[in-house]
């Protein structure tokens, strides 16, 4: 085997294994995705219950005025709004990994399937 076929065997598996790791990655997103959004429902909620000093606006005219605190519904709405848009954003990163690492996996695999027959026969 020349130089140049081991070269092109290399990176042909190679970039079957890089493609074929973005469609394993992509896939455990999805299924994390999935078990926490209807196995695990209480895995994305989280509590914070922080004692800190309360912020205070000061307007122009030197009068302080304490920040509202938020009732439990809006801090509920808030924590449901955080978790969509991070489940959104898995979902978009997951999806991109898919169709980056399909295509690449399959063309590649291929290629290196097609190199295989042409050497047995």
């Amino acid at each position: 085997m020349d130089k140049t076929k081991l070269i092109r065997t290399i990176y042909v598996y190679l970039f079957s294994l890089v493609g074929l790791v973005l469609i394993i990655i992509s896939g455990v997103r999805f299924i994390d995705m999935g078990l926490k959004a209807w196995v695990f429902t209480e895995a994305d909620n989280y509590t914070y219950e922080y004692e800190y000093a309360r912020p205070v606006i000061i307007d122009k005219e030197g009068v302080e005025s304490e920040v509202q605190e938020l009732t439990s519904e809006e801090k509920k709405a808030q924590n449901d709004k955080r978790i969509s848009q991070e489940r959104q954003r898995t979902a978009a990163n997951a999806l991109a990994q898919l169709i980056i690492g399909l295509p690449l996996y399959l063309y590649h695999w291929r290629m290196a399937s097609r190199r295989k027959e042409e050497e047995n026969t």
